[in-house]
């Protein structure tokens, strides 16, 4: 298949149903199809494109909009209120304070991810086959599910000539260290290196899901209605069988009613993600008789290092995340390099450090980043907030907070051997220091999960699968829930543990498994 492929443009307002479609006048749209799915993220559209190229009837319902190429704006804001759920303002309140961004869209998370493709660990998928039995997952299955869809989105190293002058900084420094390091692994073969992934692809570059696996499903007759949010799940026998879904269409630009969708279905699927697939389940008490539902939530935190050097860095310049370490001491840390608009980094400087704007402004092109993301063990929970909102805590529990210590002072290492005049670690009344032994002892004084300025991008485990009804909430042949018939859930929430990597090429290999066993 042809990797970047925008012919999905070409099916708005006939395959691709839009608010446009229906007018002004609100009308009650009734449907009747093999399978509904949820969500059109990655995990959403794979699944549908299986079950459609098996011949079945499929509509795909995802609340926000279809972008096509040269829509998305180069802006922090534009990309909060359009492109992400609850308009950037999701969070995780506990001991610490931590931003979790979720993508939203014709697309998901792969419109706003920086495009990195790493494969899951082979010990953690080696435990979910053994303690939860993910036989989709074993040795002999996985290799041929990753290389598929690695191929289908085009995964490859990071060109130096692309990565950007940051991520050489790192590569740099990780060489004198000696770490285990490399360009990093990218579904972006049209990347030109314009720095703002997390906005959208401003050329089409990004092998996201809308230019990879959408196209496939509209063409074997899939449908998908983008603006259009799930309400509820209509089910039959007391909620012991899931029979279709309730939704409404909505006006794009002013979030105004235009349809009602009645969608009846042999099979509804949800792939919302970790935290809205949660939410879903939760408000109408559905498929919990394990309690799990909403609960060992993971998210890989991560946080940074900034530092100065003597040279123009233009971090805002090339791949947003280019190069990546493996630390030598865990290999459940993480280092990878990032980068920001300035309006951005000024944001999190001055909510973490003692720095002047002005000064940090005029610094900006002489600035490089790189971050620690753990696996974390720490866990917190979903449950539903105020209208479609989620409120989620978390606790970093103590061990965690020791890899994120170990991984900030190896950054610190790394940026000083590397030839950085300055170091700002990101944590609580940061600044530049001009001696690692400085910055060292900061950190080292810092060492409380408030004192970390965290992020996180990578929900999961709200509905883990597992074979024993008793501690998991979906059975690992096709994903059906153990409690309620022909209610399936394909997203990250299944995970059982934290992953350890970034994961949507793992996200994908699971959706692509868990269709195909559903007789796709």
């Amino acid at each position: 298949m042809t990797v970047l492929d925008y012919s999905a443009e070409e099916y708005v307002g006939t395959t691709l149903q839009t608010a446009d479609t229906f007018g002004q006048k609100a009308e009650t749209v009734h449907e009747s199809v093999d399978a509904v799915i949820v969500g059109a993220g990655p995990s959403g559209i794979i699944a549908g494109m299986v079950l459609a190229e098996a011949g079945m009837d499929v509509i795909i319902v995802e609340g926000g909009r279809f972008w096509p190429r040269n829509s998305f704006k180069r802006r922090q804001s534009w990309a909060a209120k359009h492109l992400m759920q609850e308009q950037g303002t999701r969070v995780m309140t506990g001991n610490a304070f931590i931003p979790v961004a979720s993508g939203r869209g014709v697309g998901g998370g792969t419109l706003v991810n920086s495009a990195i493709c790493f494969r899951a660990p082979d010990p953690v998928l080696d435990e979910w086959v053994d303690k939860w039995g993910l036989d989709y997952f074993s040795k002999e299955k996985r290799e041929a599910l990753f290389a598929e869809v690695e191929e289908g989105i085009g995964v490859a190293p990071t060109p130096a000539n692309i990565a950007g002058e940051n991520s050489l900084i790192a590569q740099r420094g990780f060489r004198t260290l000696g770490f285990n390091a490399g360009f990093m692994p990218r579904n972006a073969p049209g990347c030109v290196g314009c720095g703002t992934c997390q906005t959208g692809c401003p050329t089409g570059g990004k092998a996201s899901a809308d230019v990879t696996w959408l196209p496939r499903f509209l063409r074997a007759g899939g449908r998908l209605f983008a603006d259009t949010r799930a309400e509820s799940i209509n089910t039959a026998s007391s909620d012991s069988r899931a029979t279709g879904v309730e939704a409404t269409l909505y006006n794009p630009d002013d979030r105004s009613p235009m349809a009602h969708l009645s969608i009846d279905a042999d099979r509804v699927i949800l792939a919302a993600g970790a935290i809205n697939t949660s939410l879903i389940l939760q408000r109408q008490s559905l498929a919990n008789s394990s309690g799990q539902v909403g609960r060992n939530l993971r998210v890989h935190p991560a946080c940074g290092v900034i530092a100065r050097f003597e040279e123009e860095v233009r971090i805002w310049s090339g791949a947003t995340q280019g190069y990546y370490a493996y630390h030598p001491d865990d290999p459940e840390v993480l280092l990878e390099t990032f980068s920001a608009s300035p309006d951005v980094f000024l944001a999190q400087t001055a909510v973490v450090g003692e720095v002047e704007a002005g000064d940090f402004l005029r610094d900006m092109k002489y600035l490089a980043g790189c971050g620690v993301m753990i696996r974390d063990s720490s866990s917190g929970r979903v449950r539903p907030g105020r209208g479609h909102a989620a409120n989620i805590s978390y606790n970093v529990n103590r061990e965690d907070v020791k890899k994120f210590i170990m991984g900030l002072h190896t950054i610190t290492e790394m940026f000083f051997e590397a030839g950085s005049r300055a170091v700002m670690p990101m944590v609580e009344d940061t600044r530049f220091f001009r001696s690692r032994n400085m910055a060292s002892d900061h950190v080292r004084i810092k060492n409380s999960a408030s004192d970390l300025f965290l992020y996180s991008s990578h929900p999961m485990g709200t509905c883990r699968i597992g074979d024993d009804p008793n501690r998991a909430v979906v059975r690992p042949s096709d994903g059906q829930t153990h409690d309620v018939e022909n209610l399936f859930i394909v997203d990250s929430s299944l995970f059982p543990t934290a992953l350890g990597a970034n994961p949507q090429v793992s996200i994908m290999a699971q959706a692509l498994a868990l269709a195909r066993g559903m007789g796709g």
